[in-house]
């Protein structure tokens, strides 16, 4: 089985950030997605795993903190 979720991970915090006036571009979790606040703390993610607390601890080796898990669903391999 898979577990799919999504991740929110809150990074350093960007002396840059000002929620008043967001900073679109590329999200510092991925090089290819696009974020509405790059300079923000939290950044969410698609992560799998056999479990969430699986997916708590990849999250975290990638990450640091992680925020909250939100399971979008569990998929059976064949």
């Amino acid at each position: 089985m898979v577990v799919i979720a999504i991740v929110t991970v809150r990074l350093p915090r960007n002396p840059k950030h000002d929620p008043q006036h967001k900073v679109a571009g590329r999200c510092p979790l991925s090089k290819t997605g696009l974020c509405t606040d790059v300079t923000g703390e939290h950044h969410s993610y698609i992560e799998t795993g056999i479990s969430l607390e699986d997916i708590r601890k990849k999250a975290e080796q990638k990450w640091g903190h992680v925020t909250r898990i939100e399971e979008l669903g569990k998929f059976y391999q064949t």
